[in-house]
């Protein structure tokens, strides 16, 4: 790294403006100049700077460093979370009194990834941000890093274009460098989840074939039994039912070798929606019965979908006796503020199963609608705007019921557009 380059990344990582660094040295020009390699200032200039940043002119590289942080983001990918938390602050210890820029900036992407590993997007955003400030001086292999993390970064925010075009980045960075195996599969799987979230059927069969073929490669089951589950979605959603059976099958035999409740949770939730997409009632409510027994163990939140998953079949049967009894299962499991998602699914049923009173018509379009719009969930915007509007079909009431049919519409074509 360049005496400029070192200069420039290590004020940033302190948090320094270049007023702070270059007060009662150079001036703010000159320092400008330095960090950009257009100047190439006197070594007592140069001895005050690092004086002032605490480091020295000599970058000296820790080798033993930088494989200790690859260890550690290899946990990251697929580790241990115990182990994960327990090693951050050592590794940060280690990066922060290192004096080898390169292991401290291998330690700024990691410490990204840890971020995101636990969901904390301010500290995960201000990471971003800085990297993205340096990210001028990097090397193909931290760029790959930095277009990765970007990509997951989008990928939790829900916004799954950009995080597509971070990963293709990522992807463009790995085909013409060497990376280890297990990194190139983290990516193509990275790729098939976001695709499956842009409903994009082919590319994500396609990305989560390649990272199945090299998980298989290296014995890894759990991450076998996810791309089963993934490619099982993409062929369900393609109609392709018999793929789609096949690969939660399979999946379901790796997860009762691995003895996962969580993921046979996921893959008998599916199997039920299959099933359910298919008209087979009764099998697709004794599927999601198995999920609901499966996350009840160690996620009682994935109960909720399955619960709805069977209140819906209930309801499509004109069984309202057993689909209020799921209603108020439902109800019972519902804990606190954030489950409101579910709170408005439940609440909607019951109300169809009931009686549809005025209230019932405010409480859709003053609170369910909007909730749903402002979560971009085009697909529950389209499923109860559609209800409201056969609602006020009922009630003669034909130009709101005209409105609500389009508002349907349009989520729907929002969808297929993704």
């Amino acid at each position: 790294m360049k005496i400029g380059d070192r200069i420039r990344f290590f004020r940033i990582q302190q948090n320094k403006t270049q007023e702070d660094l270059a007060s009662g040295v150079i001036s703010v020009s000159y320092l400008s100049k330095i960090e950009n390699n257009q100047s190439l200032p006197s070594l007592e200039v140069v001895d005050m700077l690092c004086e002032r940043l605490g480091i020295r002119f000599i970058d000296e590289e820790e080798p033993t460093l930088l494989d200790e942080l690859n260890d550690w983001y290899k946990m990251l990918v697929g580790g241990d979370k115990e182990e994960i938390e327990k090693l951050y602050p050592l590794m940060k210890e280690k990066s922060n009194t290192s004096k080898d820029s390169t292991s401290l900036v291998y330690f700024m992407l990691f410490e990204l990834r840890y971020y995101l590993h636990l969901r904390k997007m301010n500290e995960a955003k201000k990471s971003l941000d800085k990297l993205h400030e340096i990210s001028d001086i990097f090397t193909e292999d931290l760029n790959y890093y930095l277009s990765k993390f970007s990509g997951l970064f989008h990928y939790i925010e829900e916004k799954y274009s950009e995080a597509y075009d971070f990963y293709k980045k990522a992807e463009s960075i790995l085909i013409r460098n060497v990376f280890e195996k297990w990194e190139e599969a983290d990516l193509y799987y990275s790729l098939g989840l976001t695709s499956s979230q842009l409903w994009k059927a082919s590319l994500c069969i396609n990305y989560t074939n390649q990272a199945l073929a090299i998980y298989q490669a290296h014995y890894n089951y759990k991450r076998s039994a996810e791309c089963q589950i993934l490619l099982g979605i993409s062929y369900r959603r393609s109609n392709e039912f018999k793929k789609a059976e096949e690969s939660y099958i399979l999946a379901d035999k790796i997860a009762t070798t691995l003895n996962n409740a969580n993921i046979k949770g996921f893959i008998h939730h599916n199997l039920g929606y299959l099933y359910s997409i298919q008209g087979k009632t009764d099998l697709a409510i004794k599927h999601y019965e198995k999920s609901i027994c499966f996350h009840e163990v160690e996620n009682y939140k994935q109960t909720y979908p399955s619960i709805y998953s069977i209140i819906v079949a209930y309801y499509n049967n004109n069984d309202f006796k057993n689909g209020i009894k799921w209603v108020n299962k439902g109800f019972e499991k519902l804990v606190d503020a954030e489950d409101e998602e579910y709170y408005y699914h439940f609440k909607c049923y019951r109300y169809l199963m009931t009686e549809q009173t005025p209230e019932f018509e405010d409480f859709l379009k003053e609170k369910v609608i909007p909730f749903f719009e402002a979560n971009k969930s085009f697909k529950y915007v389209a499923d109860y705007s559609e209800i409201l509007s056969l609602y006020y079909e009922k009630k003669y009431k034909y130009k709101q019921a005209s409105f609500y049919l389009k508002v349907s519409n349009n989520a729907l074509k929002k969808i297929s557009n993704i």
